[in-house]
């Protein structure tokens, strides 16, 4: 089945890392990639900051998320699994969760 991870954080947090240890964190996420090679399905993405997104609601065009809004979508990442455990068990390893400010979200998509 295929299920989808929202990954969650407050960019104003993430934001305030060091060079160094952005870097660090880029090289943990991309060996999580690589440690679950075959799990993914097609597609995913990290996303702009919330800055260049615009929202829509009932025909009004404002800048972002409402300002209020302190987390914020920053990616997504398709796995293809088995079961919701399965696809739970893996996004509990994501890198980011070290963090308090990062949380992930797992939802299984609906095929028509």
């Amino acid at each position: 089945m295929r299920y989808v991870m929202l990954i969650v954080s407050d960019e104003s947090l993430e934001e305030a890392a060091s060079p160094e240890e952005a870097k660090a964190h880029e090289g943990e996420i991309w060996a999580w990639f690589e440690r679950w090679d075959g799990h993914f399905g097609e597609g995913g993405a990290e996303l702009q900051r919330v800055a260049h997104a615009r929202t829509i609601r009932g025909g009004v065009v404002t800048d972002g998320p409402y300002v209020e809004l302190k987390e914020v979508i920053g990616g997504i990442v398709f796995l293809e699994t088995d079961t919701l455990d399965e696809a739970v068990a893996i996004a509990a390893t994501w890198p980011g969760l070290k963090y308090p400010y990062v949380s992930v979200e797992v939802r299984g998509t609906v095929v028509r």
